[in-house]
């Protein structure tokens, strides 16, 4: 503003036009590649081939006020709107436990979850699957039930999370219930959606607690799928990828119609 006018302005209502345009600062603008991507190339960004602690565009989730398990971290745009959303939903519920339980890994972190399941030092259902299932097909396809191989989870990006228990028995009763139902209600309206939901004919089984920031989240599938849908080999680096690479488009284009 010019300086003749902002000298005639009272002093005393300074203060209140800073408190103003700080509880209503300037629309943000809608993400780009440029934004998006950083410093980070396109294809190692969407494959997860970056650490996220070291992007400009990742916070921690602790410091907004965000209840979490262990260190977590999503892109700012998401960690944002679920700063929002869990407000809101403690302001509603004030008893209903609510925390992050797991968020941003990157390709590394992801490949020893899935090599830990596929050499059987992980069980899955209480069996070593590379006794319980030798062929390595079959023994992929379990894996993916609820585990993505590297370069395929949307824990790579920055915009998904994982909430409170991982099971899906848990959000049919008691906190799980009514935080489940809290969020079917009113998430779209912070630009979440749940993407494994159930009655899906392919893909990850539901997952009720896995939700993504759409914003961001539906740019970065289609770029995925327009890099890597019809070309898998750039995914490979990782125990099983000859039985499984090939799925890999299947199981990340498989999701619920509204999140796409």
């Amino acid at each position: 503003m010019p300086f003749f006018w902002f000298s005639r302005i009272s002093s005393g209502l300074l203060p209140v036009i800073f408190l103003m345009l700080a509880a209503f600062p300037l629309c943000s603008q809608p993400p780009t590649q440029a934004s998006i991507y950083g410093p980070v190339k396109k294809q190692d960004y969407l494959l997860g081939k970056f650490q996220p602690t070291q992007h400009p565009a990742f916070v921690k989730l602790s410091p907004l006020g965000i209840p979490v398990r262990g260190e977590q971290m999503l892109r700012r745009e998401a960690a944002d709107a679920l700063r929002r959303m869990y407000q809101d939903l403690h302001r509603e519920h004030p008893k209903v436990e609510f925390w992050v339980q797991s968020s941003s890994r990157n390709w590394f972190d992801q490949k020893a979850i899935w090599e830990s399941k596929w050499n059987g030092t992980t069980l899955v259902e209480g069996k070593a699957l590379n006794k319980s299932i030798p062929d390595p097909l079959s023994r992929a396809r379990k894996i993916l039930e609820f585990s993505s191989m590297p370069g395929t989870s949307r824990h790579h990006w920055g915009t998904d999370l994982d909430i409170n228990i991982l099971t899906n028995v848990y959000y049919q009763s008691g906190n799980g219930a009514v935080l489940y139902q809290w969020l079917q209600k009113n998430a779209a309206n912070y630009g979440y959606c749940q993407v494994y939901t159930a009655g899906r004919k392919k893909g990850y089984l539901e997952e009720r607690w896995h939700w993504s920031y759409l914003p961001v989240s539906k740019i970065l599938l289609k770029d995925w799928k327009e890099e890597f849908g019809r070309n898998t080999a750039s995914l490979k680096g990782f125990e099983g990828f000859q039985a499984s690479g090939s799925l890999a488009p299947v199981y990340v284009e498989s999701i619920n119609p509204n999140c796409q």
